[in-house]
């Protein structure tokens, strides 16, 4: 259907490259001819693929338009494929340029390998909507690398337009719910279960009575921890048209009452239980979900119920919703604020577009039904918590169990045997509570396990395989691009076909709808594939910008492109590497010195699988900076540092065995990353005096 497409759309005839199989099929052969379309096969012998090349070659040296599908055959993944270099090949010693063409949407068609099957699939909708972008021309010399990341950006640049016809979040759950209102839907450790119809009508009765109560305020706080009661005031929060604001609730007193001010809160919806465990002093109005749930009466149960899955759809719409008018995807759908590690919390405003262009991104590469249920340990605060184990299971029909706890192991081991789990989305420092504490047994109905907020180390994810039998995956995002950038999956392999979504050590392929560029830190050019440079993100899922921040968010986005302050490179397969941050970087004697890569070669040395020590650095008067490492007490520091003086690392890395100190615990934050802002306070306290 690809070529077809491209018919409709332009006014030249086209010259396909078809594949041979295909174009020997009897009923279409005639078709093809008449349509002048060039065989190929990758099974032909050398002499017949270089002719065919050749004719393709020959055809565009005389002005003709020749249509090359660059992936060399159907995507099974949802991803775009790797470029193969026939195309390199093909326009060597030519002028003529180059048309990227991108084709979105029709992934999801009843064309596409959604489902896992290429035929007999009801069409989401007739009639059924096809973006097709064509790219400004582009150079013939230009690598296969460089045409497949152009367009990737058209299809970053195309993703909005699927957006302009979807609903808000609380929208499209209501959608969802009415579908399959028996459905499991969420349960957590309290033993609380509830199903799709339940979820949608207590939400919508929760919305009722907090509407008087939370008045005119826009930003609304929520100090809940995952949990059924957690999934349900977010709902009713969206439903009011308000933006639920989950807040921090292992940050500092400082930092809460910032984030509290920034969003002028007024309001604050939390736990009693929960609020007496955490022992944090909440201002202004507070808003109990106990005292909310029993004011529930019978008669706001059954009308819940009857304006959410009895009423027509378009009457039960405007009684919950309202008109529809009241309601644009560009609406906020929360605020994030940033983990406040390296200073003051910065607030992410996340629209509703911002959120479900990921959620598109990740249904589209996830493969998920209703029969998966997903283990939710990570806080709604935390920006993965929120798309991944809170909007993701709701809005692809799947079940979700939540934990309060994520380090809980034992507990949490429970809940994924009970449930039959099937996906696991946590970070590296939880899953490490896992390998000690749970059981072999307790993660057999696993099937994907995906972990993101900081590097994978490999000790971590072999012990992890050893131990449960399957990969632990890496991912990478920022709460700033809604989260999710990139993730390693299972691989495709079937009918002989293997299409591969995982390289370990790797974060994995760009979710479909983000665009990659990666420039020289020098020049500012693209970079070749293999190449380290600076990261930079495009698509749909890019912040709106930061909460009374214009400042901040014009010093990191630039035409739509957010800059990560990470090196990263790509492979030729399109999976990407971290190999550093820029903000961990000391500028020593004039030479930039690694942090990470310090902080790696002293855990290999220790045979460390967890976090011994973390390297930071204070000011020198001599050298500009110094390298300063804060460490467990078990670690033999003048031993370490022998080793280390022995080892690969240059002299300028080594820190000196001043400058180590030992602390009682690595600072980490309540969203499993390294606590920066603390160990910097530390460092700054032990070494400056």
């Amino acid at each position: 259907v690809d070529a077809l497409m491209l018919i409709v759309t332009i006014q030249r005839p086209i010259r396909f490259m078809v594949f041979k199989e295909i174009y020997n099929i009897k009923c279409l052969n005639p078709l093809f001819r008449l349509g002048n379309v060039i065989p190929i096969s990758g099974k032909d012998n050398p002499k017949d693929v270089i002719k065919s090349l050749k004719t393709a070659r020959d055809a565009i040296a005389h002005g003709e338009l020749v249509c090359i599908y660059a992936e060399g055959e159907l995507t099974r993944t949802g991803n775009i494929l790797k470029f193969n270099r026939g195309l390199e090949k093909i326009m060597k010693g030519l002028e003529n340029p180059i048309i990227p063409v991108h084709l979105d949407r029709i992934w999801g068609s009843i064309f596409s390998y959604d489902k896992g099957k290429y035929f007999f699939k009801k069409p989401r909708k007739i009639p059924y909507p096809i973006t097709v972008s064509y790219g400004k021309p582009i150079s013939a010399q230009s690598s296969a690398f460089m045409v497949r990341n152009r367009v990737m950006e058209l299809g970053a640049e195309a993703f909005p337009h699927r957006l302009s016809e979807r609903l808000t979040l609380s929208e499209s759950f209501w959608k969802e719910a009415r579908k399959h209102p028996k459905a499991f839907c969420a349960a957590d450790s309290s033993g609380k279960s509830m199903n799709y119809g339940e979820v949608l009508a207590g939400s919508v009765a929760l919305s009722k009575n907090l509407k008087s109560l939370v008045g005119d305020s826009k930003n609304i706080g929520l100090l809940i921890p995952p949990c059924v009661g957690g999934v349900l005031v977010n709902m009713a929060v969206s439903i009011l048209n308000k933006v639920p604001v989950n807040l921090n609730y292992t940050t500092s007193p400082e930092a809460f009452a910032s984030i509290v001010k920034q969003c002028d809160m007024k309001c604050i919806i939390t736990s009693k239980k929960f609020l007496e465990k955490i022992k944090i002093e909440v201002p202004g109005k507070v808003l109990y979900i106990e005292e909310l749930i029993q004011s529930f009466n019978k008669t706001d149960q059954v009308m819940a119920f009857i304006q959410s899955i009895l009423m027509p759809r378009w009457i039960s719409h405007r009684w919950i919703f309202g008109s529809k008018k009241q309601r644009k995807m560009s609406d906020l759908a929360t605020i994030m604020f940033t983990s406040g590690s390296t200073g003051e919390p910065k607030g992410v405003m996340l629209t509703h577009a911002n959120v479900t262009s990921n959620l598109d991104g990740l249904y589209q590469t996830f493969h998920v039904d209703q029969k998966d249920v997903i283990m939710g340990v990570l806080p709604f605060f935390h920006s993965f918590g929120f798309t991944g184990t809170l909007w993701f299971p709701l809005l692809s029909g799947m079940g979700a169990v939540y934990h309060a706890n994520p380090l809980d192991a034992k507990v949490i081991g429970k809940l994924v045997k009970r449930y039959k789990a099937t996906i696991l989305m946590s970070t590296p420092t939880f899953l490490n509570a896992y390998i000690r504490r749970c059981m072999e047994e307790q993660f057999q109905s696993l099937k994907t396990v995906v972990v993101g907020a900081e590097k994978l180390k490999s000790p971590v994810a072999a012990a992890f395989k050893e131990k449960f039998g399957i990969d632990a995956m890496e991912g990478y995002g920022c709460t700033e691009l809604s989260p999710i950038v990139s993730m390693n999956l299972p691989d495709y392999k079937e009918d002989g076909v293997h299409q591969k979504k995982y390289k370990s050590g790797k974060i994995g392929l760009p979710l479909p709808g983000i665009a990659i560029k990666i420039l020289d830190p020098n020049t500012m050019e693209p970079v070749e594939v293999n190449q380290n440079g600076l990261l930079y993100i495009k698509g749909p899922n890019v912040m709106k910008g930061y909460l009374n921040r214009d400042d901040l968010t014009q010093a990191v986005i630039t035409d739509g492109w957010y800059k990560t302050g990470d090196v990263a490179n790509m492979d030729e397969d399109g999976f990407l590497t971290i190999t550093d941050r820029v903000s961990r970087f000391s500028k020593i004697a004039g030479e930039m010195v690694p942090h990470i890569k310090v902080e790696e070669k002293i855990h290999e040395i220790l045979n460390a699988s967890e976090h011994v020590c973390i390297v930071t650095s204070v000011p020198d008067e001599k050298k500009g900076e110094k390298l300063a490492v804060l460490h467990l007490d078990s670690v033999d520091v003048k031993s370490l540092v022998q080793q280390l003086k022995t080892s690969d690392l240059p002299n300028l890395w080594i820190p000196d065995a001043k400058m180590f100190h030992p602390i009682k615990e690595i600072p980490i934050l309540g969203t499993g990353k390294l606590n920066l802002g603390e160990v910097k306070r530390i460092a700054k306290e032990v070494f400056d005096n």
